[in-house]
């Protein structure tokens, strides 16, 4: 049996992208006849309270069970304030079995932790191949942040969660940046970005109940962001390089011609040119064919010009060698390698 899985799709008033890309999902969904929908939390966004449009579109699929568990935006929400034959929502742990394989829906409370809420229902899932769904931190793995940068700790699951409880395979919304911060564990991520700090193409994974297999699938949406930064250094041949690179930055979205109408971009440059206007010129030229976010042409304000031909030997050098460092510690407290190759140059060139 296979199911589709989603979350944190925020829909809200005056935000039609959003609900065009959970159509997408439903009408994916069907087309690979699959019958079972999962939102794993933050179906709606924060006070919203017109569930009208979601329930026109669930009827309007009524081949596919849709099941939900409240998030930290939306925990008002129950099968009280949505109706539908085909819409189920949990606002208390609950273990359903699909295809002889067990889950465990965890809905978000405030101030609990996702292994406390795991452990009342123990008895009924020990011994048992189970998945879990639930929204929330998942501590053990690189830190994702949340670009909707809400403080504090949300309903955490931690490894030793996972070492007690041995889960099949865990399912999390709350983060929306789509990535598996574990083997088992999967943030299934927004299915249109909400802002330009959610970019690139969006997705919603298939799971397959049988073997434990996920398939990410693209998720057909009005936008895309992306979001390019730019390190300049003092060179005759700066602007050509800068080009070059462009042009690899807009290949790497992989986005077909026809996407083009749909991408808005924030671009910057950083660093020191011998050109700054030059630095501009390109930038502009580069990014002609799409639209930039909240109409912001590039930024240079932290692009600055240097006249010291004899540091721009020094400042290649440093930059080589700052390229052979290990940036794969991950860990939330370091600086990336931009940050680091900025104040590099920044000594360099203000001496």
């Amino acid at each position: 049996m296979k199911m589709s899985v989603t979350g944190d799709v925020h829909l809200r008033a005056g935000h039609p992208e959003r609900y065009n890309a959970l159509e997408n999902v439903f009408a994916q969904t069907v087309a690979a006849s699959i019958e079972t929908l999962i939102i794993a939390g933050d179906l709606f966004d924060k006070d919203f309270q017109n569930c009208s449009e979601f329930e026109s579109l669930c009827r309007d699929h009524p081949t596919v069970e849709v099941h939900i568990i409240p998030g930290n935006h939306d925990p008002s929400i129950s099968n009280k304030s949505i109706t539908g034959a085909n819409v189920h929502i949990y606002t208390e742990p609950e273990i359903l079995e699909f295809d002889s394989l067990t889950f465990l829906f965890v809905p978000y409370e405030k101030n609990a932790k996702m292994g406390e809420k795991i452990a009342q229902l123990e008895h009924e899932i020990y011994g048992k191949e189970w998945v879990l769904v639930g929204h929330g931190h998942f501590y053990g793995g690189v830190k994702a942040p949340n670009p909707l940068e809400e403080p504090g700790t949300y309903m955490p699951l931690s490894r030793k969660d996972l070492g007690r409880f041995k889960p099949r395979t865990v399912f999390l919304g709350h983060i929306h940046k789509p990535h598996s911060p574990h083997d088992h564990v999967h943030y299934v991520g927004s299915p249109c970005g909400l802002d330009i700090s959610e970019t690139g193409h969006r997705r919603f994974l298939v799971y397959d109940t049988t073997d434990g297999s996920i398939e990410p699938r693209v998720i057909e949406t009005d936008v895309l962001y992306f979001t390019e930064t730019f390190l300049v250094l003092p060179r005759e041949d700066e602007v050509p390089l800068l080009k070059q690179e462009i042009a690899k930055r807009i290949e790497s979205w992989n986005i077909d011609a026809s996407d083009h109408s749909k991408v808005q971009v924030r671009v910057e440059a950083n660093g020191y040119a011998k050109d700054r206007s030059a630095v501009r010129e390109a930038l502009e030229r580069g990014f002609a064919g799409f639209a930039y976010y909240k109409d912001q042409p590039p930024t240079i304000d932290n692009l600055f010009v240097s006249s010291y031909d004899q540091l721009e030997a020094i400042s290649e050098r440093t930059m080589k060698l700052i390229e052979k460092l290990d940036w794969s510690f991950g860990k939330d407290d370091e600086p990336t390698r931009e940050e680091v190759e900025l104040a590099a140059l920044s000594v360099i060139y203000r001496t």
